[in-house]
């Protein structure tokens, strides 16, 4: 993903499918890692990106 441009909610929603392929039940827990490490990075837009992954993830399995 090119953090440079602004992300589109569909690239979210694949991102999480590709997470929850790979990570099963873990796919949260990444997401989140991935957010951490893009932040301590430097990369607020990929970081942001990774959160909103996270979001789709919770959203799918109905945790709100």
């Amino acid at each position: 993903m090119d953090s440079k441009r602004p992300f589109e909610i569909a690239e979210c929603q694949q991102a999480a499918k590709g997470l929850k392929s790979s990570w099963q039940d873990m796919a949260g827990s990444e997401a989140l890692i991935r957010a951490l490490v893009a932040e301590r990075n430097g990369d607020t837009p990929l970081a942001l990106f990774w959160t909103a992954v996270h979001k789709a993830l919770c959203e799918e399995s109905n945790a709100f």
